[in-house]
């Protein structure tokens, strides 16, 4: 009966230690896959998940891309890896299309037990388009109403019909989809109707330059009336 005893408490106390010790993991803290342009840096981050009492000793990255992996290593022009307590990261600059591919990490412990974590990195080939978004506010804070402001544009005086551009039930407007230089914005409520302008600066220069040609005008019309009293 004792060796029975010893034989479960030898079986209770590996599988404890395996519960204790056996606990790491790594993960990529970007769900993949991941798009990066050509020439860009690339930047892999991957977290440890561990007992405090573990220690991640080892951390190796490759490559693989068809039937070919590759093991990567620091390059002082090109690539580096760091690793920290709780993470590791890996940067390649410049990247290429043979950089392309499916990275994998792996982790070694002080146990000498090894967990792995994948993602796939493609080549961006259209980057995404730049907008420029104007949002209209309107303060109701400590203000009942009964119904939900109504939010209009105008570009030099035109009304918005293009839907698109329109975010935010109204709200917002994406002007890179209706190019103009006079900007307003008119909210209608129960509370009354509020209006809002924003100019570019290049209908503020052309205001300014037609302002001083109306200086301009003015003072030459100024000098011909002097000259008719002379």
């Amino acid at each position: 009966m004792g060796l029975w005893m010893l034989v479960w408490f030898l079986f209770m106390l590996s599988h404890m230690l395996v519960f204790v010790h056996g606990g790491i993991s790594v993960q990529f803290k970007t769900g993949g896959p991941l798009y990066v342009a050509l020439g860009e840096t690339l930047v892999l981050e991957a977290v440890f998940i561990k007992n405090p009492e573990d220690k991640i000793d080892i951390v190796t990255w490759e490559r693989e891309r068809g039937n070919v992996n590759v093991r990567i290593t620091v390059n002082a022009d090109k690539i580096s890896l760091e690793k920290e307590k709780d993470k590791a990261l890996l940067r390649i600059k410049n990247l290429s299309q043979e950089d392309m591919g499916t990275y994998k990490v792996t982790v070694t412990d002080s146990n000498g037990l090894q967990k792995q974590a994948s993602i796939e990195v493609r080549k961006m080939d259209d980057p995404p388009k730049a907008s420029v978004v104007l949002e209209c506010n309107v303060d109701t804070i400590r203000v009942i109403q009964w119904d939900v402001p109504q939010f209009s544009w105008l570009v030099d005086g035109v009304p918005v019909i293009n839907q698109t551009a329109l975010l935010s039930n109204g709200s917002k407007l994406d002007i890179s989809k209706v190019p103009g230089y006079n900007y307003t914005c008119v909210i209608r409520s129960s509370l009354g109707t509020s209006v809002a302008s924003y100019l570019t600066l290049k209908h503020t220069e052309e205001s300014k330059a037609c302002h001083s040609s109306y200086s301009g005008l003015i003072t030459v019309g100024i000098l011909l009336a002097l000259d008719g009293f002379s």
